[in-house]
């Protein structure tokens, strides 16, 4: 199925009828119903950036487009039978391509070529590796991001399996000074990580929007200043584009902890 082509096969209402960008989701899904293709696409550049970002996480870096245009039609063919969603439309939506990440991973693993006969037919995990391809990679880059002091602690805690006693000898400090900057350094990696999701595929922002959206993982952890969150929040209130690429990050946040 092709959303763009179904789209524009669909019946329309007359531009004048209202400012479809001004509906909520709801509202938009009855108009999609009843045959208007506007309203469809609506919804389709309201979340068409969030359900890449979210096809790339779920491993499906080569072709997070079809994942996503596959999934926007689904949906598309569900509402002109008068199924699917009738709220929550971006959860309706991310749903499906999860479903469609899956079922091509392991469509994917089951033609890889092999003499093997004893990986037939044998279970495949889900993402085929791709997932911790790419949670390693950002992690990687979130570590290296973080100053040395940052970096040193973390490296003899959780990769060594030191405990803050034996650092404060080696760093100068007392144990509880340890543990306070252990505390810091992995709230900071995981503010790092949150922005290295942001940066990868990050939709091109416009003016208003460049000096928002380097602060928006700091709104999620909530590390950032009263009066940048308070603007933050403004900006977010009358932008589409920067509040997918929030709600996108509160739900790696949740994964993260």
């Amino acid at each position: 199925m092709n959303v763009r082509r179904d789209m524009a096969s669909m019946p329309t209402a007359p531009p004048s009828e209202m400012a479809l960008t001004d509906l909520d989701d709801a509202d938009l899904l009855d108009l999609t119903r009843r045959g208007s293709g506007h309203a469809y696409a609506v919804l389709y550049e309201r979340y068409l950036y969030a359900a890449r970002r979210l096809a790339r996480h779920l491993g499906q870096r080569d072709e997070p487009d079809d994942v996503v245009t596959e999934s926007f039609a689904q949906v598309l063919d569900l509402l002109q039978r008068g199924k699917g969603p009738d709220r929550a439309f971006r959860a309706y939506l991310f749903a499906t391509v999860r479903h469609e990440s899956g079922r091509r991973a392991k469509a994917n693993q089951r033609v890889v070529p092999t003499d093997d006969e004893s990986k037939i037919d044998r279970v495949v995990p889900f993402g085929a590796g791709q997932l911790d391809e790419f949670e390693r990679s950002a992690i990687r880059a979130a570590y290296e991001s973080l100053p040395d002091r940052w970096r040193t602690v973390l490296w003899h805690l959780d990769v060594e399996g030191r405990k803050p006693q034996e650092l404060a000898p080696i760093l100068g400090m007392k144990p509880n000074t340890v543990s306070a900057l252990v505390y810091r350094a992995r709230s900071g990696l995981r503010e790092a990580y949150l922005q290295q999701h942001l940066n990868a595929g990050s939709a091109p922002a416009g003016r208003d929007c460049a000096s928002i959206r380097p602060k928006i993982a700091a709104l999620v952890r909530r590390t950032i200043t009263t009066r940048n969150q308070a603007k933050v929040r403004a900006h977010l209130g009358t932008c589409h584009a920067c509040m997918d690429v929030y709600l996108d990050l509160e739900e790696v946040n949740r994964e993260v902890g």
